[in-house]
């Protein structure tokens, strides 16, 4: 089962230390590497990875799984 992205960018916002998932996407818009989560449900491995990244490879769960906060938040 994978992650809806909305569910996913405020798990990632909390894994990364932020009450909202605005501030991280106020931090993050004009960095070159990015917050990432894996959608697998049952990983939610997070990573700073490419901003542009969808479809990334999951480092934990070996699966092609990996969404940058940016993509989730369909700013890219």
């Amino acid at each position: 089962m994978q992650l809806n992205p909305s569910e996913a960018l405020d798990r990632l916002a909390a894994a990364e230390g932020y009450d909202d998932p605005l501030e991280l996407l106020e931090d993050a818009i004009f960095d070159s590497l990015v917050p990432a989560i894996c959608l697998n449900a049952e990983c939610g491995y997070t990573q700073d990875l490419e901003p542009d990244l969808t479809g990334g490879w999951c480092e934990n769960c070996q699966a092609a799984t990996m969404a940058s906060a940016l993509v989730l938040a369909n700013l890219i």
